[in-house]
């Protein structure tokens, strides 16, 4: 079932509610859950590239990996301060005066 509102195609989806259906040049249409499926991003994304742009090649364009697993900018916070004897600290009491 599908219905048309404000110049936007929508379709029923599975959970019974209304999903927009975007109409790509090549004359394909699919919903932005489908195209987050299909390319391995979320679902935020994939909305954002089929309301930027209607060309397949950059609507199916790969997604680039945001990870810092391997971030040298990444800083272990972990070792900054003893949890168990802070207090010690000659710092934390010129702080505390």
């Amino acid at each position: 079932m599908t219905k048309i509102e404000n110049g936007h195609e929508f379709i029923r989806s599975d959970g019974g509610y209304w999903t927009r259906l975007y109409t790509l040049d090549d004359g394909r249409k699919i919903t932005a859950l489908n195209l987050s499926h299909k390319m391995g991003c979320s679902v935020v994304c994939a909305r954002a590239r089929l309301n930027k742009y209607t060309d397949p090649d950059k609507v199916m364009k790969p997604v680039r990996d945001m990870s810092r697993a391997n971030d040298p900018l990444k800083i272990d916070t972990t070792t900054w301060i003893d949890a168990k004897n802070w207090y010690l600290d000659p710092l934390v009491k010129v702080m505390l005066k």
